[in-house]
């Protein structure tokens, strides 16, 4: 299982889910080579920050590993990111720029550029990740979502990445970084990232855009919180694929696809 964080696949399953899901509220079809560049992209982008993990005494067994085979990972995430340029060339010619400004992203967030890693200020660091993969859906997405729905996304991937954060709290804490997570403690990071999907999910893609996406996520959402006593970060990456096979199955069978 360690194997399977380091290398980014639930994390690569979490993007490629939202990039689907805002395609799915604009009623537009899944575009398969597009959504493997996602996941190239993503998996690449989360190998190449594992791959600078600091040695401290709090370390899990994903940053052991991560530390102990640095340049194979370099090697993995270099092939991915160019295998990611390619597939978005072919959609469209400016589109391999997510690329680079994924890795300005990921450098800005997790190293010391001309200001503080995003991830050191407790406020920004939820919100960054957030913004940073509903900013590259929604681009992936020509722009097209509205912004309720834009915000929405924010708000949900907003709050999975506080509720990802309980986890990294000894690691957090030993690297300088004060996250939200640890001064709320697990009840009341439970408590807000529920109140926030209820007002994205039911307030905001059900109500506002009137969308069925957000009934699925809010309903998957509320039955996945009797799992949170397990490793929240897989429970977090892996939901949406379920809220995704719901949302597009009643796609299908109401564009008569589904018979």
């Amino acid at each position: 299982m360690p194997w399977l964080t380091v290398l980014g696949i639930p994390a690569g399953v979490y993007v490629m889910s939202v990039t689907a899901l805002m395609f799915l509220v604009n009623g537009k079809p899944q575009n398969s080579l597009l959504l493997s560049g996602v996941g190239f992209l993503t998996i690449g982008i989360y190998i190449f920050h594992r791959s600078t993990v600091v040695a401290v005494e709090p370390m899990q067994q994903r940053h052991r590993i991560a530390l102990q085979h640095t340049t194979l990972l370099r090697w993995i995430s270099c092939c991915l990111l160019m295998g990611a340029v390619v597939i978005f060339a072919l959609h469209q010619p400016i589109a391999p720029l997510l690329v680079f400004g994924s890795l300005g992203g990921v450098c800005v967030y997790g190293r010391k550029t001309f200001i503080k890693p995003l991830r050191t200020y407790s406020y920004l660091k939820s919100i960054a990740v957030g913004v940073a993969i509903t900013s590259f859906a929604w681009a992936l997405n020509d722009f097209s979502n509205s912004i309720l729905t834009v915000v929405a996304f924010v708000l949900m991937c907003s709050a999975d990445a506080m509720v990802c954060d309980l986890l990294d709290r000894e690691y957090d804490v030993a690297t300088g970084c004060r996250t939200l997570a640890m001064q709320l403690g697990d009840y009341w990071t439970w408590i807000i990232s529920t109140a926030v999907y209820c007002v994205a999910s039911i307030g905001i893609l059900f109500a506002l855009v009137h969308s069925r996406v957000g009934f699925y996520i809010f309903v998957v959402y509320i039955a996945s919180l009797t799992c949170r006593k397990f490793d929240s970060r897989y429970v977090v990456d892996l939901r949406l694929i379920l809220v995704l096979l719901l949302a597009w199955g009643q796609w299908l069978f109401w564009t008569g696809q589904l018979h």
